[in-house]
């Protein structure tokens, strides 16, 4: 029996994370591994803690169908905040400096400058044909 490889290992976790997830939309997981390969957060979509979210019906774009708003389009309407957005609130510095981070769908135009501002060199997200990475930054 062979070990998995360190990418394959982090989107497994990330589709475990991803199942606490508060929207009617998609359930999406995100984990950072630190340089030395060590899961040092998650984070998944949903409210602030204590207020009502999505899969109790408070989110006006989680009551629209795919039909009305695609995936993807405007989150003007979202009342969530994304994976990655919790991942980094909860993340210390040092640990997000040169990190990984593993999302379990591809991030959105507004979480790719956020993680790469917070200093992650990496994500990897999977694709409905493997998996996909992302160098954010070459500064290590």
């Amino acid at each position: 029996m062979s070990r998995p490889r360190w990418d394959d290992w982090a989107l497994g976790i990330a589709d475990a994370v991803a199942t606490r997830g508060d929207c009617t939309r998609s359930q999406v997981g995100a984990v950072l591994l630190d340089t030395k390969h060590r899961v040092v957060m998650t984070g998944y979509n949903g409210t602030v803690p204590g207020k009502a979210g999505c899969l109790e019906g408070f989110c006006p774009r989680g009551r629209l169908t795919y039909d009305q708003i695609p995936a993807g389009a405007d989150y003007g309407n979202c009342v969530a905040l994304h994976a990655e957005e919790n991942l980094l609130i909860h993340a210390r510095r040092e640990d997000l400096a040169g990190g990984t981070v593993y999302v379990t769908r591809a991030p959105c135009y507004r979480c790719l400058p956020r993680l790469e501002a917070a200093g992650v060199h990496r994500i990897v997200w999977r694709t409905e044909t493997g998996m996909e990475a992302k160098i954010l930054s070459w500064d290590e």
